[in-house]
């Protein structure tokens, strides 16, 4: 093995500085070891990951190996032989994607394209014809066919990773979800909204009905009230929406905490909530409008203490396991909190 040709291992990747709670998550409800890489990097021992994403987790690079490549010096061809012949011992379609270590991606970014080039240069010496299987990589994570390279620069070097389309976490490099912001957004919180939507892969529709608890200045609001969809915001605060926006909306003055519906009116079709509430109080939110089935879907934002943030989490997650389709992760949009989102079994 090329001396500068790490063992592998299973690379994890999440929000840099939740590596604490990333590592908790995988000790206490995997019974993974692992250690940290680098920022928003955590390394296990290969082949042992749950086929489900993990809380924390934004992307995964099964058997990833880091080459230690120093700046400026080139990939040595023993060591990219070494990676390539381990992938390519029949032609299949690929793809790759190509993720630049977050806390310092201006320049590492830059240099990423040119280490990427070179990297298939020499996969190409090996494997001719190597090109021709090239596909975006889109279309093999969206069919769940072929494999992903996943080449990730940082300080140390180049971690390197191939694995299947569907072994995948997220479909897009790194798991970021970069959102485009929308101008007539009241606040940076509707990113979140957009990219929960994504990950439910389900869009609202016309006319569908929505709660949105803890609404002010009314970013998750917006973003129902643009797809045409009727939203009651409910919030003491003032809410800063468009006129077009406002014709959608209903703006009670009322604490999302304690809101309750009439018992006898139909389970609304969306309940989302973005509120400054402890996870203990988000748990109630959690209970009355899952447990008594008065909404068909759901996505509700929880904070995260500064101390012991899994074992707040832990009720949650034992509660919420049988009452549908709900995920619980961080988004790349969160700060310190996780969201809920899911579908009720109605």
């Amino acid at each position: 093995m090329p001396d500068r040709l790490s063992s592998p291992y299973d690379l994890l990747l999440c929000r840099p500085g939740a590596e604490p709670e990333f590592l908790e998550e995988c000790d206490t409800l995997h019974g993974l070891r692992g250690r940290t890489a680098g920022p928003g990097m955590i390394m296990l021992p290969p082949g042992k990951l749950p086929a489900a994403s993990l809380i924390f987790e934004r992307q995964r690079m099964p058997g990833a190996r880091l080459l230690t490549l120093p700046e400026g010096a080139n990939i040595p061809p023993a060591a990219a032989e070494a990676l390539w012949s381990s992938w390519t011992a029949e032609p299949m379609p690929w793809g790759m994607h190509l993720i630049a270590a977050e806390e310092e991606s201006g320049g590492l970014s830059r240099r990423l394209q040119g280490v990427a080039r070179e990297f298939i240069r020499h996969g190409e010496a090996l494997v001719p014809g190597l090109r021709k299987w090239e596909r975006k990589p889109e279309k093999l994570l969206r069919d769940a066919k072929g494999m992903i390279l996943q080449l990730l620069l940082c300080r140390e070097g180049l971690w390197v990773s191939a694995a299947p389309a569907a072994a995948l976490t997220a479909p897009v490099p790194g798991g970021r979800f970069r959102m485009k912001m929308d101008p007539e957004a009241p606040s940076r919180s509707y990113l979140k909204m957009e990219e929960a939507l994504v990950r439910l892969g389900i869009e609202p529709a016309e006319d569908e009905r929505v709660i949105d608890l803890g609404a002010a200045p009314g970013g998750w609001t917006y973003a129902f009230a643009k797809r045409g969809c009727f939203v009651t915001a409910v919030d003491n605060g003032p809410l800063k929406l468009s006129t077009a926006a406002v014709r959608r909306v209903e703006h009670l003055h009322r604490d999302g905490l304690t809101f309750k519906v009439p018992h006898h009116l139909p389970p609304v079709d969306w309940l989302v909530g973005d509120m400054l509430i402890p996870p203990g109080k988000a748990f109630g939110v959690l209970k009355y409008w899952v447990g008594g089935r008065h909404c068909r879907r759901l996505i509700l934002n929880i904070k995260l203490p500064q101390e012991q943030p899994l074992p707040a989490l832990l009720p949650i997650l034992e509660w919420i396991r049988s009452r549908g389709a709900f995920e619980v992760r961080q988004l790349y949009h969160d700060r310190r909190e996780v969201t809920v989102y899911g579908s009720l079994t109605l």
